[in-house]
């Protein structure tokens, strides 16, 4: 299983060290005021490796593999 630590590139949230199951849930709250199917759907897709990273330069956040 791999760790990441996820960073907003706009604003100062972050999350360190969660498991690759957890990155969706992690940021859901960082987009809740956001109505949006798109943004629901590019979180829904951080917790698939395959779409991973378009995801998150979607979502405008950064993923940092960490050992």
């Amino acid at each position: 299983m791999q760790m990441f630590s996820i960073y907003d590139m706009h604003t100062s949230r972050q999350a360190r060290n969660l498991s690759e199951m957890n990155i969706a849930e992690a940021v859901r709250p960082w987009f809740k005021d956001v109505d949006s199917m798109q943004v629901r759907r590019a979180i829904d897709a951080l917790a698939v490796p395959a779409t991973r990273k378009q995801a998150a330069d979607y979502l405008g956040i950064s993923l940092v593999q960490v050992a």
